[in-house]
Order: C-alpha cells, then sequence, then structure tokens
C-alpha cells in the first residue's frame, strides 16, 4: 500500500517538473513569435509571426468620421452596441469608451467638434496575439459602413502600440505609442 502510494507521489512530482518545463518552452514560444511580429525586419521573421502581425495591424486600425459629435457618437453606439461581444458602451467628456468582452481591448471615440477619432487606446497580448482583434475589425467595419451610408465621410489610419509598465494579472497591456 505505501508502495503505491510512493509510486503515484513520485509520478506527481514528475509530472509536475514536466509541466513546469512544457509550460516554460510555450511562453517562451510565444515572446518569441510577438518579438518577431514587432519587428517584422526579414522576410523570414515576417513570415513566421503573419498571424501576429496581421492581428496588431488590425488593433491600429483608426476611422475618423468627418461629422458633428453627436451624431457621430449616437452611429457608433448604436453599431458597437449591436455586437455581441461588445460589453459596454458608455460616454465620457469628449469620449465615448467601447469595451470589448468586458475590459480589453478598450476602444476609445475621441469626439472633436468638427469630428470624431475612434480606436482602439488599450489591448492585452495573450497567447502570442493582442487579444480582441477580429472583434474590434469586425466593428470598425461596420462602423465604417453605417456611416458611409449615412452619408458621413471616413477616412482610416493607424496607431503604434508600446507594452505599458502596468501589467493586469499574468496579461501584457499594450497601450498607444505616444
Amino acid at each position: 500500500m505505501f508502495r503505491n502510494a510512493g509510486l503515484i507521489l513520485l509520478l506527481i512530482v514528475i509530472a509536475s517538473i514536466v509541466w513546469f518545463f512544457v509550460k516554460g518552452r510555450v511562453t517562451r514560444a510565444q515572446e518569441q513569435v510577438r518579438d518577431r511580429a514587432l519587428e517584422g525586419a526579414s522576410v523570414g521573421r515576417a513570415a513566421t509571426a503573419r498571424p501576429a502581425a496581421k492581428h496588431l495591424a488590425m488593433m491600429g486600425r483608426t476611422l475618423t468620421l468627418a461629422a458633428d459629435p453627436q451624431r457621430t457618437g449616437e452611429l457608433i453606439a448604436q453599431v458597437a452596441g449591436a455586437d455581441d461581444r461588445v460589453t459596454d458602451v458608455r460616454p465620457e467628456p469628449q469620449a465615448l469608451i467601447v469595451e470589448i468582452d468586458g475590459s480589453r481591448p478598450l476602444v476609445r471615440a475621441h469626439l472633436l467638434p468638427d469630428r470624431t477619432v475612434v480606436g482602439v487606446d488599450e489591448m492585452t497580448w495573450e497567447m502570442g496575439f493582442p487579444q480582441g482583434a477580429s472583434v474590434w475589425d469586425r466593428v470598425a467595419a461596420a462602423i465604417a459602413q453605417a456611416a458611409t451610408a449615412q452619408g458621413i465621410p471616413v477616412s482610416e489610419g493607424t496607431r503604434e502600440f508600446v507594452r505599458a509598465d502596468r501589467p493586469q494579472e499574468r496579461a501584457e497591456v499594450w497601450v498607444v505609442k505616444t
């Protein structure tokens, strides 16, 4: 009986050690993919990190709606609120906040007197990719389509991100590069 218990305990210890090293290798591999996506210096690296780079580019997409901020704010709230993965749309002074999946990515629509600029202000990087990129891309496309249908001129831009110094639990938080 003690022999079986000792054998089981030994197997648990060995499995724990193996899990520790396997998990560490996966994390290092994810970091390498992220770094390759951000560097993109060579064709080989860019090809290896194509999915992560694609998601990062989707997160950097911005829209500028050239119309009254009240009108564009209502349009953004209506269109974004219709998406299943958007959990909250709330006003702030001169802005409208759109939360995807409860917290990140955090999309902010800056309501300026002559235009509205909409884009991701913060995101998390987990499992080798920025999280919520496909949702933001879908919401941005829907906003652009609805604005165009209403005769509001829309232009697209891009943003770059950097890793923030304030981690959120185990996820990395990335913010707009200033």
